[in-house]
């Protein structure tokens, strides 16, 4: 079973555990549901064995409907072929706020399938190469 390690937030409480694909899916849609955009840090248990992980992955949900962004590694965001006519969109992370391009914006269903194919390979996921 994959677990991945999630942080979002300073508050210790928004740090946890996310055991298979249930907790996964109940987690991003938890995030997308908020009212307040929210980044989270992710990553595989098995990695931080080996500390610091390969690759973090971000994943911002929530404030706009049905959409988000992926961010790995510290290298390109996702990204979607249409602007979304925004000039920057922003999440909330830890203590602090990180703007992506709106260029970076994918609709939630790719954002999902990139976070279930990080957990399943450990690798960055195709959808945001």
């Amino acid at each position: 079973m994959t677990v991945l390690h999630v942080w979002y937030s300073i508050d210790k409480r928004d740090q946890g555990m996310l055991a298979g694909t249930e907790a996964i899916d109940a987690f991003l849609d938890r995030l997308a549901e908020g009212k307040r955009p929210v980044l989270a840090a992710l990553f595989r248990a098995e990695d931080l064995d080996n500390f610091p992980p390969r690759i973090e992955m971000l994943v911002g949900l929530g404030g706009a409907p049905d959409v988000g962004i992926v961010h790995c590694d510290g290298v390109s965001s996702s990204g979607s072929p249409q602007d979304s006519g925004e000039e920057a969109v922003y999440y909330d992370f830890l203590d602090g706020r990180r703007d992506f391009p709106a260029s970076a914006v994918i609709p939630l269903a790719q954002v999902r399938a990139a976070v279930h194919e990080f957990a399943a390979t450990g690798e960055r996921p195709k959808a945001v190469m």
